[in-house]
């Protein structure tokens, strides 16, 4: 069953939404009694709360942190795998300098996984294993020693085999993570936007012949306008 994710109110930019909510405030605020009488929901806690969320949400910079350390494993990732396709191509000399270059033996040491491996480090890690394995083994390892290969290109195999396990498990948990952050930022954000929509609804009411109040508090261009309702708030939880 797929987890159900946040769906947003909006479509405008996170900045967007944000500027047009400090923008909206003031004027809110001066014209408060008037949306009062015409709804008692507008109260000057109603004003406090969308003060309160957008500057939350502009001190929020949680995702961009998270999708930060994602990049910086993808950008390790990629430096390992680098370092290991050259340790390979080590033992790979060794290899055929011993043995000769044949299909048997390549496939021994998992050279067919090389083109892949390069790429991926889901291909590289069993790539590394398999020809570790293969030169301790008793058929290889006599003979890769002789040829001079040390046990320390083994070592180094296996160490970039753990590094690059260990650096795409914190990615796949930030990959997680990153979901939960953009959901509760998400949260938030509609939030905002569902009460600069309610503002927006009871202005044109309000205010029907004052366009220059109406411009501060609309939240599309007119030709657009009816795009703020598209998603009716509550509907938030949706599948992907």
């Amino acid at each position: 069953m797929n987890k159900k994710r946040i769906r947003r109110h909006f479509s405008k930019t996170y900045d967007e939404v944000t500027t047009k909510a400090q923008a909206v405030q003031p004027q809110f605020s001066n014209d408060q009694p008037a949306f009062v009488s015409f709804d008692p929901v507008f109260t000057p806690e109603f004003g406090t709360e969308l003060k309160n969320e957008t500057d939350q949400a502009l001190a929020d910079d949680s995702e961009e942190k998270q999708q930060s350390e994602i990049e910086l494993r993808t950008n390790k990732l990629k430096v390992l795998r680098l370092q290991a396709a050259n340790a390979y191509k080590r033992l790979l000399y060794f290899v055929h300098s011993a043995f000769g270059e044949t299909k048997a033996v390549d496939s021994a040491f998992g050279r067919p996984r090389y083109s892949k491996a390069r790429r991926s480090e889901k291909e590289m890690i069993p790539m590394l294993n398999q020809a570790v394995t293969a030169a301790r083994s008793g058929q290889f390892n006599a003979g890769l020693t002789a040829k001079g290969m040390s046990e320390d290109l083994l070592t180094e195999l296996e160490d970039l085999a753990n590094q690059l396990i260990e650096t795409d498990n914190e990615q796949e948990m930030l990959k997680k993570q990153q979901l939960i952050v953009t959901d509760e930022r998400i949260k938030l954000y509609n939030s905002i936007w569902d009460k600069l929509v309610k503002i927006n609804s009871a202005a044109k009411i309000l205010f029907p012949d004052d366009p220059a109040r109406l411009a501060i508090y609309q939240l599309y261009e007119t030709s657009t306008e009816t795009a703020e309702n598209e998603t009716p708030p509550g509907n938030e939880n949706t599948n992907e």
